[in-house]
């Protein structure tokens, strides 16, 4: 049992403190490990959002490339066709090193693949010497259908991390609602520690401390002793013993000079 004053009221704060740091410490690791973890998630995210939107693009210049190439066009035409294949493998590559959906793989292999089908009839069509009506039927018999196949399949992988975005932005809140949880008990049980400090205060130190003061104000010699109630073994009981100490050497000094 602890008797000395000072040290109940070291220890009060002492706890005090130490569950505020807990709070501190237990957040400060929450937030740290959210914040790692939707860095690596949102960082892959947008770069694969990029990538699909590049390749979105990319297919588009083909397209326009191929119809230049169909017009007549065909040096312009033969260029835009080869910088958009060039800038959709890349888009694809980049796309391949940032999945974070388990559904990824199987969408950039069907970019892959549709893509693959409509740049082999792109190929085919300007390998050829076509009239511009020929060219027509054999793009929209090769080339249409592959080109709309290769933007659904770019879409849906944009959508999938458009959605995963949406999802970790949630996560993001929920997961802040719960690292600002423990700070929450922690302030909330010091405060109400601060109330039972207050309490003990009150009762080992405030009125221990009226109760001498009272005890004085009411003593009368012939009573002998000053008994001021206190029933806590620290230093105010040893004050209340030291001073009835002093007051029986006083009285017994008194009789010895009446004498």
């Amino acid at each position: 049992m602890i008797r000395s004053l000072q040290n109940k009221m070291v220890l009060s704060l002492f706890l005090l403190i130490l569950m505020l740091l807990a709070a501190a410490v237990i957040s400060t690791l929450e937030f740290r490990k959210i914040g790692e973890s939707v860095d690596r998630v949102l960082t892959n995210n947008y770069r694969s959002i990029e990538a699909a939107k590049k390749m979105t693009d990319a297919l588009e210049r083909e397209n326009s490339g191929l119809l230049l190439w169909m017009i007549g066009d065909r040096d312009a035409g033969l260029d835009t066709i080869l910088s958009s294949h060039t800038i959709i493998r890349n888009a694809i590559r980049e796309a391949k090193k940032n999945i974070t959906e388990a559904d990824a793989p199987r969408l950039i292999s069907n970019i892959t693949e549709a893509y693959g089908h409509y740049h082999a009839s792109v190929l085919a069509i300007t390998g050829n010497e076509w009239i511009p009506e020929d060219a027509k039927e054999q793009y929209d018999r090769e080339a249409q259908e592959p080109f709309f196949r290769a933007k659904k399949a770019v879409n849906k992988l944009m959508m999938l991390n458009q959605e995963q975005t949406y999802r970790q932005s949630c996560s993001i809140q929920e997961s802040s609602r719960r690292a600002m949880m423990p700070a929450f008990v922690s302030i909330v049980v010091a405060v109400l520690f601060s109330l039972l400090l207050y309490y003990f205060i009150r009762l080992y130190f405030i009125r221990p401390v009226q109760h001498l003061t009272e005890s004085i104000r009411e003593y009368y010699p012939e009573k002998g002793r000053l008994d001021a109630g206190i029933v806590s073994r620290d230093e105010f009981k040893s004050l209340e013993e030291e001073m009835n100490k002093l007051i029986s050497r006083l009285l017994h000094k008194r009789e010895q000079n009446n004498e």
